[in-house]
């Protein structure tokens, strides 16, 4: 009898995952959506692969010198985790539900058109045309990890860098994000005529850092991470060396350089709560000496990154989430919004 009731429980729950159409298959769809158990991981979950034709293909660029005081990496954590000739890829890597908004300036010139902000999307950060450095073919800069309380499971906090063209038309980003897991991870993105593509199109070429890794080894550490054109791709950085890249042939080859570099962190609150109270950064607002940084902000000639200053500030609510940035290559930056 028990091995009978068994069999009819495995048989109904089968059904109500792989029928939209069922009923009384547990509670009906919530405004928030419910948190696994604390144990489940998701996005650190990897599957190895081998090399694809294209990765094999593409050789890496020179390694991305940056110029600025801090030019070791932070050893790297683990043991390879895949055979020689294989890269790990995330077996469950997912794209957030929502939209996201790109950042905005506060003090950006009414001549550039930019795009709406959600109003569930909270900013602090800087911004840089790349015109005004003279150099246009990425970014770069050290980012502190961190593994931001969050209030609701749908909620979103990441940490970037990012370099732009157009109206946020064309855009590669990197940093950290924390979304329905219970540590960071490595966040990487690009946008395709003004739409966010998550990893569509990315190469993997490193054997132990890919988009969606655990990053829970390097919280309370600045890691460097670069964005570089080169030889026609979009290559992303990592601690110590080249993740992979996104082809040039995403963009139609149209998207060969940037016009505006970012540096930022961001909250996209899923109830739009007044306030929100899920931390950005390590929760601590910009004036604590002890808030989340981000330094040695630069922009890319081709062969060494460039320390930048006297960027264009955003902060979407500062009694919320508040910027501290004295105007050179380094910014503090976070808050816990209401709580």
């Amino acid at each position: 009898m028990e091995v009978t009731m068994k069999l009819a429980a495995l048989s109904l729950r089968f059904v109500c995952l792989f029928s939209l159409a069922s009923l009384g298959c547990g509670a009906p769809e919530r405004e928030e959506p419910a948190a696994p158990a604390a144990s489940a991981s998701v996005e650190s979950d990897f599957r190895c692969e081998p090399l694809s034709a294209e990765a094999l293909r593409v050789p890496a660029p020179p390694a991305a010198w940056g110029v600025g005081p801090s030019a070791s990496a932070v050893t790297p954590s683990g043991a390879r985790p895949c055979p020689t000739g294989q890269v790990p890829r995330a077996v469950s890597h997912p794209e957030p539900r929502h939209h996201r908004a790109p950042m905005l300036a506060a003090n950006v010139p009414a001549s550039r058109p930019v795009s709406a902000s959600a109003d569930a999307y909270y900013y602090a950060g800087v911004m840089k045309p790349t015109a005004d450095t003279g150099f246009r073919l990425g970014v770069g800069a050290l980012i502190q990890i961190a593994n931001p309380a969050v209030a609701n499971w749908g909620d979103q906090v990441t940490a970037e860098t990012a370099i732009v063209q157009g109206a946020n038309t064309s855009l590669v980003e990197v940093g950290y994000r924390k979304w329905q897991t219970t540590y960071p991870t490595l966040l990487l993105g690009n946008w395709v005529g003004g739409v966010f593509k998550h990893v569509t199109g990315w190469v993997q070429t490193h054997p132990s850092y890919y988009p969606g890794m655990d990053l829970t080894a390097y919280v309370g550490v600045k890691v460097r991470f670069y964005i570089l054109y080169s030889g026609g791709n979009w290559w992303v950085w990592f601690n110590d060396g080249w993740m992979g890249y996104f082809p040039g042939s995403l963009w139609g080859g149209s998207f060969t350089s940037g016009d505006m570099a970012h540096w930022y962190g961001e909250v996209f609150d899923y109830g739009a709560r007044v306030p929100p109270i899920t931390d950005m950064g390590n929760g601590l607002f910009a004036a604590d000496p002890a808030a989340s940084a981000i330094d040695e902000m630069c922009t890319h000639s081709g062969t060494t990154c460039y320390l930048m200053s006297g960027a264009w500030t955003s902060t979407t609510h500062a009694a919320y989430y508040s910027l501290s940035y004295p105007g050179g290559a380094s910014l503090r930056y976070g808050g816990n919004g209401g709580g």
